[in-house]
């Protein structure tokens, strides 16, 4: 294998990023720890038009042949290169269905989701949630009342870092962590997303919590698993060390938002509360350890049918970008969430703007499927196998796929 061929791959990655932050401030290149010499070059050569950067996909696979990969990660880079070049072609003016693009940038194959599963989730929320009012109101009250109070935000910082101990603990028992990885917390304000995991490399990331939003205890564990342990922190970690430095598998090194790599990274970090807390651990954890701190009260809602029913509710966004891409009216669209995510307008305002920037109408459906496809595969007694090898290999969407 050549490794003029993986700084190649890198170069085009880099200057697809630089094309992509001139019409949004949202990066395509997610995490990079490779050489950073290749990151210095790179960003010499971004000034290159669209069909350019189509030419350089196209040499990448007609060269990837004659690189001798080991099988499954050439047909792994094979559809890398296929996402990459689709971005490059849509900065080029083509135009492609948003199923199309989904399954040339994701490697997936997302469909409307029925009317009548939203309804279902909705009938579930309507028995579960205490109080009264509309299912909107309730569930906001519901959601408030275990909300860390402003007069004790300053425990929030130790309250994270129990959760990060314990959920460490738990995902030593099933995965090796090199002993020098690291985890950095960080309160943030003014910040676009809810939390975000940056993975620095060498082993360490640095996550960043949006203070200015509400911080419910409940979700802290949930938060954590997700973004760090044995989420998007442990993966990035173990690929870090299993496929770049012991395999000499360069591409690793970066990580693309938009594409097969990112649908996987989303199912591990959707099911990784799951992977090391049984029904009920959650919320018995956090009447032992938390809520006392905070002079809660434990929840007698049946917490996992409520979380199924909200993960239900996750693919109405699906079905949003494709009343986007269909050219349907905001306001259509804005109705739509209130009515089956149980939006507020203030919140169906800021996921239209999100959906709106340029590929993330496509990228909404990660979390979704990335869920979707890895869950049926983690029921059995080879659970952990098999969410181990997604962690320290290569794997693709199709991969899932009965």
């Amino acid at each position: 294998m050549s490794e003029q061929w993986f700084k190649n791959y890198v170069t085009l990655a880099f200057q697809l990023d630089a094309a992509i932050h001139k019409v949004t401030e949202t990066s395509y290149v997610d995490s990079y720890y490779g050489p950073p010499e290749w990151k210095e070059e790179a960003l010499t050569k971004c000034d290159v038009s669209a069909s350019d950067m189509v030419r350089a996909a196209m040499a990448l696979a007609n060269a990837l042949p004659v690189q001798q990969f080991e099988p499954r990660h050439a047909l792994y880079l094979q559809k890398q290169i296929v996402s990459m070049e689709t971005i490059a072609r849509r900065l080029s003016g083509e135009q492609f269905t948003l199923e199309e693009e989904a399954e040339r940038c994701l490697d997936i194959h997302p469909v409307w989701i029925p009317e009548s599963e939203f309804e279902q989730a909705h009938a579930i929320l309507e028995e579960l949630l205490p109080g009264h009012g509309s299912l909107y109101e309730r569930r906001l009250a519901y959601r408030h009342r275990y909300n860390v109070p402003q007069e004790k935000m300053e425990l929030l910082p130790r309250l994270m870092d129990m959760v990060k101990a314990e959920v460490r603990a738990r995902t030593s028992t099933f995965v090796a962590l090199p002993e020098e990885e690291s985890v950095e917390i960080e309160l943030v304000k003014q910040k676009p997303f809810g939390a975000q995991c940056w993975y620095l490399g060498q082993y360490r990331s640095k996550i960043d919590v949006n203070t200015d939003l509400p911080t419910s205890v409940k979700r802290l564990p949930d938060l954590l698993c997700h973004e760090v342990y044995p989420g998007h922190h442990t993966e990035a970690v173990l690929k870090e060390k299993i496929l770049y430095n012991e395999r000499g598998e360069l591409d690793q090194a970066i990580v693309l938002l938009v594409s097969p790599q990112c649908v996987i990274s989303e199912g591990i970090a959707t099911m990784a509360a799951e992977m090391i807390f049984a029904p009920g651990e959650i919320e018995q954890w956090l009447a032992e350890k938390i809520y006392p701190l905070l002079g809660m009260e434990p929840d007698p809602v049946d917490v996992r049918r409520l979380e199924a029913a909200y993960e239900t509710l996750e693919g109405v966004r699906g079905n949003v970008a494709f009343m986007l891409r269909e050219g349907c009216s905001k306001e259509e669209m804005k109705r739509y969430l209130a009515r089956y995510a149980l939006s507020s307008e203030a919140n169906a305002e800021k996921m239209l703007e999100f959906l709106s920037q340029p590929y993330f109408e496509t990228y909404i459906f990660t979390y979704y499927y990335g869920k979707r496809l890895l869950k049926p595969h983690l029921q059995g007694a080879d659970r952990w196998e098999i969410f181990r090898r997604v962690l320290v290999e290569q794997c693709l969407p199709s991969d899932f796929i009965d």
